[in-house]
């Protein structure tokens, strides 16, 4: 089973989280509590997350960083469940994720 830890804005922290635990934090996203972090802690680096952050406008941007600064990608999405799909998708290695929606490399990223 994935080693992992999700933490928010407020603090609040989840070691190996379930789907369960993912959709609450989600659901507790506000203007003043604005992002999730979902690291692997059993990864080379500490450089493997998947983050999402509420925007003023209501809609997300979720990132994802699978290892080093060259891939580094984000999207933006405006419904919960599709987000929590994706978190709960990368969390648990399941194929698809990355086919959900259309990810774009990190601003400064090498060759963007």
């Amino acid at each position: 089973m994935t080693t992992a830890r999700a933490f928010n804005e407020r603090g609040d922290s989840v070691e190996n989280p379930t789907s369960g635990d993912l959709n609450s934090l989600l659901r507790e996203l506000t203007f003043a509590n604005r992002f999730l972090v979902v690291e692997r802690l059993d990864a080379e680096n500490d450089e493997y997350y998947i983050q999402a952050y509420l925007r003023d406008d209501g809609a997300y941007w979720l990132e994802y960083r699978d290892g080093s600064a060259d891939a580094h990608f984000r999207t933006s999405c405006r419904t919960l469940p599709v987000l929590a799909q994706i978190i709960t998708m990368w969390l648990y290695r399941l194929p698809g994720w990355r086919e959900t929606l259309p990810w774009t490399p990190w601003p400064g990223v090498v060759g963007t």
